[in-house]
């Protein structure tokens, strides 16, 4: 899939990913599931992946 953004929409994107990856590490955290905070720390590997993605667009 390809996606194309403005540098604005680009930017939003990136703020939104970036407080997604702050709020899945607080839940993280506070979780005592196990399987909870796997899937969590999942989550997170997977939007620090499209993170780094997006910084390389820039």
């Amino acid at each position: 899939m390809q996606l194309t953004l403005t540098l604005q929409e680009q930017e939003v994107l990136l703020e939104a990913v970036t407080s997604a990856i702050s709020d899945v590490g607080t839940e993280v955290g506070h979780t005592d599931n196990q399987a909870m905070r796997q899937s969590l720390q999942k989550n997170k590997k997977v939007l620090l992946a499209i993170l780094d993605r997006l910084k390389g667009i820039g």
